[in-house]
């Protein structure tokens, strides 16, 4: 028998507890730590019975652990009572045999870590993610409420179950990454997975999978079911709102064809009135033709502009790709506009940088660009000038630039509009590119002067058509 502190000095040292029995449960060792919690001194235990020393263990689960340790020859793991410690006190007990000389015990005062963990039980319990936590050897040491529902298994049995016993084993990519953690110690998440087996019902998850401090890790999924179902109906509706919106280009684009007819006509024998060729008209009837004449090309506008959007959001405005030499393409495609511009006592200015600078691309789809773009500047310009400059640029690798080819320059072209007028304010600078969408007083009503607001549409729609980029910027 082990009745001397000079045979274990190490065992002296430490703060838990610590006692040895043989196989008749007399006690063979008591440290100073036993003592301190057990309350009974070292000479007082040795050689007694421990059920004599301790007569309370008799009533206690520990009684049933001890004698599985000693006759099944296991280690135990299980919470002990501290009656000198309070209600709520207890111990963490580790007991394990020895072979030929009995069982030796091993405790510490665990009352703060099991209220530790039983606050971290709660919490876990409380979310509405299942929570699933595994030792090294894949043994379950912790299964939430919504875990325990979603793989139907109770967890007082799931504990100490093998998980691999409750994946299905057709979930691969699951099993991978769970592995992968548990070897390398990373975080790891998998989105929207579908693991299989009767259980899920094809069911999807966000999965979490987490180290843990002493080997092992924990896994946090979330059923994403409903949000992927709603996300699925969501882009069926999307879907089906671009086709309707296709659609009703295609209507637009159809109806506006028929009124080009129409038009043309009004506009023939409106000119015919007003230039007398029918005979005088008396000076009233005469205002009246030549009132029909301006409404009737304003129409004509209108119609011409929905023309180019409806057809460039359906993907049918054609492009006929050639080279366009600007030193000579500008003052040619802008001549109206230096008249308006004239008219107004505006400067008007166009500066190419280079003589030779060209680019391919469709020289009517870009000079409807720039009419566009220029018709504005003239329009909210009051006095000093209005100014076009081209450049060669090189062009950044994530814009959409011209195409290049062998005898192409691998620039791009930049296309700067500049004026004098009042300016646009920066949180208008993407607004005014919406159909429609018109700045100042909107309920004037003169809007043959106002335009249309689809001017700068056009204008955005013909650039992305062209492949290339129309922003606002101050200079």
């Amino acid at each position: 028998m082990l009745g001397t502190t000079s045979l274990h000095p190490g065992l002296e040292a430490l703060r838990d507890g610590f006692y040895m029995l043989d196989p008749e449960w007399r006690v063979t060792y008591w440290n100073a730590a036993a003592e301190r919690f057990l309350g009974v001194p070292r000479e007082e235990a040795l050689g007694q019975v421990l059920w004599e020393v301790n007569p309370q263990l008799r009533q206690s689960p520990a009684w049933e652990q001890l004698h599985r340790v000693r006759d099944e020859g296991a280690v135990r793991e299980f919470t002990a009572s501290n009656p000198a410690g309070g209600a709520d006190a207890c111990f963490l007990v580790h007991a394990a045999p020895i072979e030929g000389e009995g069982i030796a015990v091993h405790f510490r005062d665990g009352t703060e870590e099991l209220k530790l963990n039983e606050r971290y039980s709660r919490l876990i319990e409380s979310i509405q993610d299942g929570f699933v936590a595994v030792d090294p050897e894949w043994k379950i040491v912790y299964l939430n409420r919504i875990a325990e529902q979603l793989l139907r298994f109770p967890r007082q049995r799931a504990i100490g179950y093998s998980l691999w016993a409750l994946l299905p084993p057709q979930s691969p990519e699951i099993a991978g990454a769970m592995r992968a953690s548990m070897q390398d110690g990373r975080q790891r998440r998998l989105q929207g997975i579908t693991p299989e087996g009767e259980i899920f019902e094809g069911r999807r998850f966000d999965l979490w999978i987490y180290p843990l401090p002493g080997g092992g890790i924990s896994m946090l999924f979330d059923d994403v079911t409903e949000r992927f179902e709603r996300e699925k109906d969501l882009a069926r509706l999307a879907a089906e709102a671009q086709e309707a919106s296709r659609a009703k280009s295609r209507f637009f684009a159809a109806v506006s064809h028929e009124l080009r007819t129409p038009l043309n006509a009004i506009v023939g024998y409106t000119y015919l009135l007003s230039s007398a060729a029918y005979g005088p008209m008396p000076p009233e009837a005469q205002r009246a033709a030549d009132r029909i004449g301006i409404c009737t090309e304003h129409l004509t506008r209108l119609v011409e502009d929905i023309i180019v959007v409806t057809m460039a959001e359906v993907g049918r405005l054609p492009v006929v790709p050639a080279p366009v030499p600007l030193d000579g393409f500008l003052p040619d495609a802008l001549q109206p506009l230096r008249f308006q511009a004239e008219a107004k006592g505006l400067r008007f200015v166009i500066q190419v940088a280079e003589p030779d600078l060209s680019l391919e691309t469709d020289p009517n789809r870009l000079r409807q660009l720039l009419l566009a773009l220029l018709s504005n500047a003239v329009k909210f310009t009051s006095q000093g000038e209005v100014r076009i400059e081209a450049r060669a640029v090189q062009p950044d690798a994530s814009e959409a630039t011209m195409p290049t080819g062998p005898e192409l320059h691998p620039e791009a072209v930049e296309i700067a509009v500049l004026d004098t007028g009042p300016g646009i304010a920066p949180e208008d600078r993407e607004r005014i590119f919406g159909a429609f969408e018109q700045l100042g007083d909107p309920s004037r009503s003169d809007s043959m002067q106002r335009g249309t607001g689809l001017g700068l549409t056009i204008a955005r729609q013909l650039a992305t058509v062209l492949r290339g980029r129309l922003w606002v910027e101050e200079r």
